[in-house]
């Protein structure tokens, strides 16, 4: 009598669970190695090329960054699906000149070499980041005690040199970054086309470049780039342009500087000639993450609404590209643990709609470029924001990316068969590279 009861308790848990399994539809994912995935790169490519970041050393933002070169799942990846790589840290001022006395110390500049050797043996196009920083930049640079002449300088010589190092085989450059408000304030929000009063207050004063040099810093931080290396394309990167104050501020910022060169020049090269919009979006409600957990989020979900009205406020001005630089979208504070299902899915929505709206204006932008591969090596690994996940492994998010369209108009049928709505020619062995 007790086994009947026993074999009935089993089966009837066996039951609950099945109706469990069916009720959340969480079949069991198939494992995928780099070559069962269609190419990222092949299907984007009539459209922008797909770039990512790459590290040759480990290193640690809290200790999670893993070198890609040198391991050959990382090296595969990046080749299947990506055709633009930029140094995630190794080409930044603290990285390769933190010591005014220790410019030719090999140790510092030899990561940065080690992603040139790697990308040109690959067949990868290489984008600098970044020469003029308020962050991670070592303080002989600018900090007080620096004269604005010595400011001057210092901002010359680490151009030359930095530039100059790869000159004619880095073919565009970050040359300044994040230089207006996070999010601009009021007070702070550009009127008449004046973007100065927008530039980026921290701890209650200037950022050592225009506490040195003044708001000019920015123009001469690309005059100079532009007579180093004049075939490189010059970007000014920044973030937050959901905030409609901050893109009018870099709008009118590019505007007057580029009317100001071409008028002096008498051409039709601009100065600036990519807005670099980097995309760390969230998506979720602020008490997800707290208002202090930088490495989750920025603390404010992303409407993409603003991301498609600021592109299309750059997209008038003369002769400008846009690139997005540096897309992850995190959606809630996961605690290093995987997303839920629910999560997940909210993520996977959301890049496939950042990715409709770039194909619709594919005419005007550059590039598209991931900033990272997997989450736990992610910057903002807390929020899980990337394509693929543990071990590797593609996330809806990859999927969504892969098709959009389909993604949105039915998720189940596609995720159960992708081949289905995936070209044929992006499936193949790409590993010529």
């Amino acid at each position: 009598m007790k086994t009947r009861k026993w074999i009935l308790t089993i089966a009837a848990a066996a039951f609950a669970l099945a109706l469990v399994f069916v009720a959340c539809r969480t079949a069991p994912r198939q494992h995928f190695g780099v070559h069962d995935l269609p190419s990222l790169g092949s299907i984007w490519e009539n459209y922008f090329p797909m770039g990512n970041i790459i590290a040759s050393v480990d290193f640690g933002w809290q200790g999670q960054h893993v070198a890609d070169i040198g391991n050959p799942e990382r090296e595969a990846l990046l080749k299947r699906h990506f055709k633009i790589l930029t140094a995630e840290n190794e080409m930044k001022p603290s990285w390769v000149w933190p010591v005014r006395e220790e410019y030719n110390d090999p140790a510092r500049w030899g990561g940065a070499d080690r992603i040139m050797e790697f990308a040109e043996e690959h067949g990868f196009r290489v984008h600098g980041h970044a020469l003029v920083w308020h962050n991670q930049s070592p303080p002989w640079l600018n900090e007080d005690g620096v004269t604005p002449e010595q400011a001057e300088a210092n901002m010359r010589e680490f151009i030359e040199k930095a530039m100059g190092r790869w000159a004619g085989r880095i073919e565009s450059w970050d040359v300044v970054n994040e230089a207006l408000a996070s999010w601009p304030t009021a007070e702070q929000a550009p009127v008449d086309g004046e973007w100065r009063n927008s530039l980026r207050i921290m701890h209650g004063q200037q950022v050592p470049w225009e506490r040195r040099l003044g708001p000019d810093y920015i123009e001469l931080a690309f005059r100079i780039a532009r007579a180093v290396d004049p075939t490189a394309t010059l970007y000014y990167n920044d973030y937050n342009f959901n905030s409609r104050a901050k893109a009018r501020a870099a709008f009118y910022m590019v505007r007057e500087i580029n009317e100001r060169y071409r008028a002096e020049t008498g051409g039709t090269r601009n100065l600036i000639e990519v807005i670099g919009m980097q995309g760390h979006y969230h998506r979720g409600p602020l008490t997800e993450i707290g208002e202090t957990n930088y490495d989750v989020a920025y603390p404010w979900p992303v409407n993409l609404a603003d991301i498609r009205w600021a592109i299309e406020l750059f997209r008038t001005l003369p002769g400008i590209q846009i690139s997005i630089t540096e897309l992850d979208i995190t959606v809630g504070n996961t605690q290093e643990r995987p997303l839920t299902r629910q999560q997940e899915r909210a993520q996977a929505i959301m890049y496939a709609q950042a990715f409709q709206i770039f194909r619709d204006h594919a005419d005007v932008i550059r590039r598209v470029s991931i900033w990272g591969i997997d989450d736990p090596a992610s910057w903002r690994r807390r929020g899980s924001p990337l394509l693929f996940g543990e071990d590797l492994q593609p996330k809806e998010a990859f999927w969504a990316v892969a098709n959009p369209d389909a993604f949105l108009n039915n998720t189940n049928a596609f995720l159960r068969n992708p081949q289905n709505f995936i070209d044929a020619r992006h499936w193949r062995d790409m590993t010529g590279r």
